[in-house]
């Protein structure tokens, strides 16, 4: 054998702090910070959490669902355009509604005449709900009478019969969106001898 080179010793004892700003550090921490250096912390910490709570709300407000824009109301009401008889005035709504009213009741009456449906002693009110749909078609929707017409079915069907032959409707319009819409009502439709 060779004999190994000599390790020297790593573990030293630290050296003497002689430098002064060493012993400015050193005082500095453990006497803490002064008032204006408390102050810049204070400043930059709450730069620090005011940044955070800017970029938490832009996160939360961005992924927030948007609430779905509502559809338009397009059912029919009384400020709106009402559905037109096209053998009627057309310039008064109420005259119109009252020429088709006697119209369909004319008609009715050549009907039930042609057809030599007698009604004996009846006297009565047929209440009849109709529909003029988008494209002016009318059609029957209920009945509701009473329990003498229901033992006449011929007098509905002679009535659906005038319905089917009137010409088409002007239909009724949305107002304030120009769209054709349904309509329904109801008419009393007299039955009598």
């Amino acid at each position: 054998g060779k004999k190994l080179p000599a390790i020297p010793s790593i573990i030293r004892r630290p050296p003497k702090i002689k430098s002064t700003i060493s012993i400015i550090l050193i005082y500095k921490i453990f006497r803490g910070p002064t008032h204006k250096e408390r102050l810049i912390f204070y400043i930059y910490a709450m730069k620090i959490w005011g940044l955070f709570l800017t970029i938490t709300l832009l996160f939360f407000a961005c992924t927030t669902p948007k609430p779905k824009p509502q559809a338009p109301n397009v059912n029919w009401t009384q400020l709106d355009e009402p559905p037109l008889f096209p053998d009627c005035p057309q310039d008064d709504v109420k005259l119109n509604w009252d020429c088709f009213g006697k119209t369909l009741q004319n008609k009715l009456d050549a009907k039930w005449a042609t057809d030599k449906l007698s009604f004996g002693e009846l006297n009565d009110t047929l209440y009849v709900t109709l529909k003029v749909d988008t494209l002016g078609q009318l059609s029957v929707v209920n009945y509701k009478n009473s329990a003498q017409l229901q033992s006449s079915p011929a007098i509905l069907t002679a009535f659906e019969e005038v319905v089917a032959s009137l010409p088409l409707f002007q239909p009724a319009f949305k107002t304030n969106l120009e769209v054709p819409v349904e309509v329904q009502w109801t008419l009393p439709v007299a039955i009598s001898k």
